[in-house]
């Protein structure tokens, strides 16, 4: 979290309390969380803070680039800390469209399809933009069974 104070020092933007409350928030988080449930932490943690408050907080966080945020389609925007231990290895997103269920695989994983997309296509591909869609190996385990 110490990476993120002064990501926003840097940046000279205050650290005010809602900021605050946000980023200890997604430190602690070893999940996938959404708006919604950063709110409801940040809630339970400081119950001052208020939640249109704690969604500007998290808006400007990822416009600074301390906060990572992904799309989810058919769903919330999940969020995390950039340099928090759950972050350390830079990571895409994948989700079973099944169970929701989500996983994480390491974005050099994806570095063959990046460069072919970019050598190819000319198109820089953001992996950890959105999430990528499938379907894990247990639902696929309880479809063969039915």
């Amino acid at each position: 979290m110490a990476e993120a104070i002064n990501a926003l020092r840097e940046h000279h933007e205050r650290v005010t309390p809602a900021r605050r409350a946000v980023l200890e928030v997604l430190d602690a988080a070893r999940d996938h969380l959404t708006a919604e449930d950063v709110a409801e932490r940040v809630d339970a943690n400081e119950p001052g803070v208020h939640r249109a408050t704690v969604y500007r907080s998290l808006q400007s966080l990822a416009e600074l680039g301390i906060v990572a945020h992904t799309h989810v389609p058919g769903g919330a925007t999940i969020y995390h800390l950039r340099h928090s231990p759950a972050a350390a290895v830079s990571h895409a997103h994948l989700q079973c469209t099944t169970c929701m269920r989500f996983f994480d695989a390491p974005v050099e994983w994806l570095a063959p399809l990046r460069e072919r997309l970019g050598a190819e296509l000319e198109f820089r591909l953001d992996v950890q933009h959105a999430a990528l869609l499938g379907t894990c190996a247990q639902c696929r385990e309880i479809e063969s069974e039915a």
